[in-house]
């Protein structure tokens, strides 16, 4: 019944001071901000302490999540385009002044009573997304608590979310499965908590995508916290301790196994799971070091940084074994640091910037990365054992820097042996930022032949959403994951989703005749080279380059297995710096008939780590066998110059391919992106404000509107 107290609600944007009663609808337009959401802003003139329970009464159509602020979503609340007059119900403990009430373009009456009103059941739509090609389209919808006490919240929240996921043609919904939830005491596995979050995902027809948790600090059971095998991370920095397990000690060893197969046991023979995510270390469970993310244990905030998290003993005996397997004796080893080594058992972990030698600061890197990398193959390794069937993704995060340890080559090469893949978990809103940011894993991913997935890193707007499905469509990828509030929370999103998905089924491997070298010597040599994502040389330089061209990234470790033969130009974009076997192979492909570009500036030519210059000189004299070697003398800073530069080059370069040729041949402002696709599409991004006229050598132009795709 109405609810019986002095309150009066007036929709104060388009029936100002009336008392609301019925009417055909009060329409507002959705808000042309790529950021936010329109609302309708309701007055309540006389708040209460009282609990009340908000009808909202809308037409359906078009798809939206419904939000009413301050208010708890009982039903209703998704959108789903039946193009009826529907429900939706908030719950409120105590009435506000104000409720800005978004998702809803036509709004028909307000209600208020003071008992629940009967729910009515959500209607079965169809997807209005339904690929050809199937591929996994994960999404989150609530699942996620702080404790299983808080279950029902969870499943209250995902019967509201998980309608609308399966409307846009989602198949899978993530949640994360933590350690502390499942085995409460030692050895004893209690699942009840993930059966009913599976159980409510399979009524929706959807299926499961987990994160599996095990040494982040606030998945840790009480028993195991409390126990000596609990060894956490020390930094070098600070020598402050957390709680996020180190992966030198080896203590967490036989749990994770024992987790991971438990695991197995219980899901991996049920349909409901499409794959899972392995979270083996660090803050967000990802195959990194610690690095940002306050999460501690029961809640509590945690030392955590960027940083070098070597400063435990294990760590030291760990690097003082990698030594010893590196050097035949100390005497070697000394030689190499260019410093007086008394034995092994007195070398200990440092800051790399105070290495007084290069090899010494490139060995403690190198042994730095892959001591994650060799942890995270573990992981990996235990959980192909435990489920030798289900798809399986590593979850590969940062953007780079030596210090969270995230080694994309690596990864990728590994999971591929093991017939899995790897997900990103750093993807930017920022088309030419994500590009430079995911283009080292995408490119070994496909080098070595491991399935790609894409995570948005934070926050998403909805010209987010084009340049994440265009970063999808041109590299091929299998997994496509978005967290919910990332096409809810504002309302462009959908509508772009809607309009640009279904070119999904046209997904296909670029075409990269090019290549930019990936320095990972240099930037082990230079902390701040890459350390800063907003500040780095070489990533800014590679977003200046996207506009000009599409380019695979190559790494040293790429280079090492062969990599070079895909690729007629490699570009050099930042570093002079590299281990003599690799600056031997790229000579050896430029004699073969390879086109290389190099800036000489700031810092000169290209030399080997001790120095040697004698390849570079080599190039000087014009002695590049069948290959060339062009020089840029400008300053490469800012990008722009050396971009233009480069595509002027590559224009008059005919061992490009036709396709590639013509795509270079493009007059377009430098906010449209290109990519050449092995099915013989070009496929072109306009991420700008304004709409874009593409010019093609044919003489056609082509109109694309702001932050949208097409296929040509």
């Amino acid at each position: 019944m109405p609810i019986r107290l002095p309150v009066l609600l007036c929709l104060a944007a388009a029936l100002p001071g009336a008392e609301i009663q019925r009417w055909d609808a009060a329409r507002i337009a959705p808000s042309q901000d790529y950021f936010r959401r329109a609302a309708h802003p309701v007055r309540v003139d006389a708040p209460s302490q009282t609990r009340a329970w908000l009808i909202v009464e809308y037409l359906d159509r078009g798809y939206a999540w419904i939000n009413a602020s301050g208010g708890r979503p009982l039903w209703g609340t998704a959108r789903l385009n039946t193009g009826r007059v529907r429900r939706a119900v908030f719950a409120y403990d105590r009435l506000p002044r104000e409720i800005r009430i978004e998702g809803i373009e036509q709004l028909s009456s307000l209600r208020l009573t003071d008992s629940a009103p009967d729910p009515e059941p959500e209607p079965d739509v169809s997807p209005a997304v339904a690929l050809r090609s199937p591929m996994q389209l994960v999404t989150t919808a609530g699942a996620d608590a702080a404790s299983p006490e808080q279950l029902p919240e969870a499943l209250a929240t995902m019967r509201q979310l998980l309608p609308l996921a399966r409307a846009l043609g989602f198949n899978a919904i993530e949640s994360y499965v933590k350690w502390n939830f499942v085995e409460r005491s030692p050895g004893v596995f209690d699942w009840s908590y993930y059966d009913m979050i599976v159980a409510e995902i399979e009524k929706h027809g959807l299926q499961w995508f987990p994160l599996l948790i095990v040494g982040s600090a606030y998945t840790l059971p009480p028993w195991y916290h409390d126990s000596p095998d609990n060894i956490g991370f020390e930094c070098l920095e600070h020598r402050q301790r957390n709680d996020i397990q180190s992966i030198f000690a080896g203590r967490q060893d036989p749990y994770v196994r024992r987790f991971l197969a438990e695991f197995g046991k219980h899901y991996a023979r049920r349909g409901v799971l499409m794959g899972v995510r392995l979270g083996p270390s660090g803050n967000y469970g990802e195959a990194q070091y610690p690095a940002r993310g306050n999460w501690g244990y029961r809640g509590q905030p945690i030392h955590t940084h960027i940083g070098y998290w070597a400063a435990d003993r294990f760590a030291v005996l760990s690097f003082r074994n990698w030594l010893r397997a590196r050097y035949p004796t100390v005497e070697a080893l000394a030689q190499a640091w260019d410093e007086r080594v008394t034995s092994f058992d007195s070398v200990t972990t440092f800051l790399p910037v105070t290495a007084a030698s290069r090899r010494k600061r490139i060995d403690f890197s190198d042994w730095y990365m892959e001591a994650m990398s060799e942890w995270c193959a573990k992981w990996a390794g235990w959980a192909r054992e435990a489920m030798p069937e289900t798809v399986i993704h590593q979850s590969s995060g940062g953007w780079g820097p030596i210090e969270i340890g995230t080694d994309y080559s690596f990864q990728a090469r590994g999971m591929a042996r093991l017939k899995g893949g790897i997900r990103l978990t750093n993807e930017s809103d920022n088309y030419p930022q994500n590009f430079a940011i995911t283009r080292m894993a995408s490119s070994a991913a496909r080098y070595y032949g491991a399935a790609l997935g894409y995570e948005p890193g934070g926050f998403g707007s909805a010209r987010g959403v084009a340049a994440r499905l265009f970063n999808t469509l041109t590299n091929g990828g299998v997994h496509l994951f978005y967290y919910h509030s990332n096409l809810y929370a504002n309302d462009q999103a959908i509508g772009t989703w809607l309009a640009h998905a279904p070119l999904l089924d046209r997904r296909a491997k670029p075409v990269t005749e090019i290549a930019a070298f990936c320095p990972d010597t240099a930037i082990k040599l230079d902390d701040e080279a890459i350390r800063y994502l907003w500040a780095s040389a070489f990533l800014t330089r590679a977003e200046a380059m996207r506009s000009t061209c599409d380019f695979d990234y190559v790494s040293e470790q790429m280079i090492d297995d062969g990599a070079l033969a895909r690729h007629k130009v490699l570009i050099f974009l930042w570093g002079h710096v590299t281990e003599k076997r690799i600056l031997d192979r790229i000579a050896r492909w430029v004699d073969e008939g390879g086109v290389l570009i190099y800036p000489e500036r700031p810092r000169g030519l290209l030399e080997t780590v001790e120095g040697d210059l004698s390849v570079s000189r080599r190039w000087q004299r014009g002695e590049t066998g069948k290959g060339r070697v062009i020089f840029f003398a400008g300053d490469p800073e800012p990008g722009e110059p050396y971009a233009r530069f480069v595509r002027d080059e590559l224009r008059r370069e005919t061992r490009l391919s036709l396709a590639l040729r013509r795509a270079l041949a493009l007059e377009k402002p430098r906010e449209v992106n290109w990519s050449v696709l092995e099915n013989g599409m070009t496929a072109l991004l306009n991420f700008g404000d304004d709409e874009a006229a593409v010019r093609t050598a044919s003489g056609r132009t082509l109109s694309l509107k702001p932050y949208s795709i097409r296929l040509e």
